[in-house]
């Protein structure tokens, strides 16, 4: 994950309300997300982050058990929010639609709302930019919301705004902060002084008075680009030449009265890579996990190698292929269980056969492979002929 990545958003959506706030992490977690979209790109994809790699970038000391992180993300999507629209109108949405929590993968993936694509996707006006480094600094939420509407104000150097309105774009909505000495105190002073010590803006506040209540709060916003934060990037390891030995190794730890040997695995592995890349070893492990599980599954080996070359053959005509894109109840167990249809295309009867469609891409990789798992000259070219 790139931490000097910009976050880029529409100033509509870093006006919302936060009707539900999100915590300091999960304000992190979006972030994040937004970091990763590309200037050009047109849908929003899913957003996988590594909790490792989010642990790290964070700091922390120690490291939270799965089961929190799951519950943390599910929090996440009952999150609202209120978009301005143009005509004074609000738009009411969640941030993520769909959340993925993938424990053997040790990552999210999650995935925006379409009602947020106006407000991420292709800006080119009306939008605020800063570096993801300097909010993954901060620790409360409400320097983070109150960095964000800086950087909003920041080519002004001064902003003013309503103390009401104030309160709910910072999400300060509890009754506590009814009491403006509240908010002042706990909120407007602790949050200034977080964003001053470790970001690249520095702000003061000034109370602007109606009658003997104050009505409104002037920002004055100055930029120092040297205070800048750009954390380390981490240098890039040397892929491994057992890598792919240790991803065998891995998928026969779970396998169940079969293993898959050197030329075996070179072939079917070759098979995943081209149609789901950097998920094949997700991929295959959920294949696996269906074969262990399956009673009518007589040989595994051969079971596996057929579906594999059905997905390959769908996956080269164009057609999206995911053992984790529909959800079948267990004829066996009654359970839900992910098989995809994918599974049950073109193997209705024994005589039915599939071709698979050799490319020249599936043939490198299976080259590359063998010569991996340590294959001879001549062994290779007998195995690249069968």
């Amino acid at each position: 994950m790139e931490t000097n990545f910009l976050v880029t958003q529409s100033n509509g959506l870093i006006e919302a309300r936060q009707k539900k706030p999100l915590s300091a992490r999960e304000q992190k977690i979006i972030l994040t997300m937004v970091s990763m979209i590309q200037p050009n790109d047109e849908d929003f994809i899913f957003y996988e982050i590594s909790i490792r790699e989010f642990h790290e970038m964070l700091g922390l000391e120690s490291r939270e058990h799965y089961t929190q992180i799951k519950e943390i993300v599910e929090n996440l999507m009952s999150k609202v929010i209120e978009i301005p629209q143009a005509n004074g109108d609000w738009l009411m949405t969640h941030w993520v639609s769909t959340a993925q929590y993938i424990k053997g993968a040790g990552a999210i993936r999650l995935k925006f709302v379409p009602e947020l694509k106006p407000y991420l996707l292709q800006l080119k006006n009306q939008f605020t930019s800063y570096r993801l480094s300097n909010v993954l600094s901060l620790k409360s939420v409400y320097s983070i919301r109150l960095y964000e509407l800086m950087k909003r104000w920041q080519h002004l150097g001064r902003w003013t705004c309503l103390v009401e309105d104030l309160r709910e774009k910072l999400g300060a909505t509890t009754k506590t902060y009814n009491l403006y000495g509240n908010l002042k105190n706990k909120i407007l002073i602790a949050a200034t002084n977080e964003i001053n010590e470790k970001t690249d803006l520095h702000i003061t506040f000034k109370e602007i008075k109606k009658g003997r209540k104050v009505d409104k709060i002037e920002f004055s916003i100055q930029h120092f680009k040297e205070k800048e934060i750009r954390l380390p990037k981490k240098q890039k390891e040397e892929p491994k030449t057992t890598s792919v030995n240790e991803i065998r190794e891995r998928l026969n730890g779970s396998t169940k009265g079969y293993k898959f040997d050197k030329a075996y695995f070179a072939d079917i592995y070759t098979t995943a890579l081209t149609v789901w890349q950097e998920q094949a070893e997700y991929e295959l492990g959920l294949l696996v996990k269906y074969v262990n599980n399956e009673p009518t599954v007589n040989k595994p080996l051969g079971f596996i190698k057929s579906k594999l070359e059905i997905a390959l053959q769908l996956h080269l005509s164009g057609d999206k292929v995911s053992f984790n894109e529909l959800q079948r109840a267990s004829r066996s167990t009654g359970r839900q269980e992910v098989i995809p249809d994918w599974f049950y295309e073109r193997n209705k009867s024994k005589e039915e056969t599939v071709a698979t469609v050799v490319t020249e891409e599936y043939q490198e990789k299976k080259r590359a492979l063998l010569e991996k798992l340590g294959h001879s000259a001549e062994e290779i070219e007998l195995k690249m002929k069968e």
